[in-house]
């Protein structure tokens, strides 16, 4: 991991902590953030009738606020 970034690298051949994963995220939300406030998720997709089965008529699960994480 670089010590002067936020966001865990992944090594190559190796997997991450969940833990590494979640700092991730969240650096990457926060990012995000600087472009558009609200959270980014496509209007439609091809995926969309096998989402709403799994999800209860929802497209996934909701946001939650990075502050959660």
């Amino acid at each position: 991991m670089n010590p002067n970034s936020k966001v865990p690298s992944i090594p190559i051949g190796k997997s991450i902590s969940w833990k590494d994963w979640l700092a991730g995220r969240k650096a990457r939300r926060e990012t995000c953030r600087l472009v558009e406030p609200q959270p980014i998720r496509r209007q439609k997709s091809s995926s969309d009738r096998r989402l709403k089965k799994l999800y209860d008529g929802n497209r996934g699960l909701p946001f939650r606020p990075t502050s959660e994480l």
